[in-house]
């Protein structure tokens, strides 16, 4: 399940000369006992530079905290960070409810602090910077762009663009609306790999705005790598066919031009 990848990084600092991402998305978890909760307890005590769960955590938020307490058992000293993709705001109501009522929202305020008590920062719509071997780096995060979450104008308010930025945005199409915003590295889910994927045709869908060049794994959108994630778990039909899940292992691999 676990996919490793060495992408070489022109403008990391000379003081970083690798640098290890773990991308982990898409979990949906929606109960106890849990497939994905499963997967992350089979991944205590992994180590990575970073750690970044790329949104679509849960499908109830009552599980929140079943995640980061699993979350934290990953070893991640620069931080353990996280975006919120559509499923986490908006969900299928649970018990009795108007005829009407297709949606519940999410309180995600109550669900950021969930994760805070496990040691795991939410990024929405904002930036942090990090020190590696006395070099700065920055991390931008921005939630589902489908569902209102993403506001890259606030995310990038006051984001130095002379320094290494790594954007952690759950839906691939944030990729295609950066402008002319310095972006090095872009970090996604959202589309698990299309799910279902019919031998000759491809992934039914992927849910994007904007046509990828490929329903997972590494692609370059105008120029910039983006790495999207096929995800842990399951939407609507807990069933995958030829679209495998993931966890992404990534590492960055400073290389001289000259």
């Amino acid at each position: 399940m676990t996919v490793h990848y060495t992408l070489p990084a022109a403008r990391l600092p000379a003081a970083i000369q690798s640098l290890s991402i773990l991308l982990i998305s898409d979990l949906h978890v929606g109960g106890r006992p849990h497939r994905s909760l499963t997967t992350l307890e089979k991944l205590a005590g992994t180590k990575t530079d970073l750690l970044i769960a790329g949104g679509d955590l849960v499908e109830h938020e009552r599980f929140t905290a079943d995640v980061g307490e699993r979350l934290a058992q990953i070893e991640a000293p620069l931080g353990s960070f996280a975006v919120w993709g559509n499923h986490d705001a908006l969900g299928k109501p649970l018990g009795p409810v108007p005829s009407w009522l297709r949606h519940e929202t999410r309180s995600l305020s109550a669900m950021e602090a969930g994760l805070a008590a496990h040691g795991i920062q939410t990024l929405t719509n904002r930036s942090v910077r990090l020190i590696v071997n006395g070099a700065p780096l920055q991390l931008v995060g921005v939630g589902d762009t489908h569902v209102g979450l993403c506001d890259l104008d606030a995310a990038f308010d006051g984001v130095d663009p002379e320094l290494f930025t790594i954007l952690a945005a759950h839906n691939p199409d944030t990729a295609f609306e950066l402008g002319e915003r310095r972006v090095d590295l872009t970090l996604s889910g959202h589309t698990h790999g299309g799910q279902i994927a019919l031998p000759f045709y491809g992934p039914l869908t992927l849910r994007t705005r904007h046509r990828l060049p490929r329903p997972s794994g590494l692609m370059y959108i105008r120029g910039r790598p983006l790495f999207v994630s096929a995800g842990v778990g399951t939407a609507g039909v807990p069933v995958r066919f030829n679209a495998p899940a993931d966890v992404m292992d990534l590492r960055l691999m400073r290389v001289h031009t000259r």
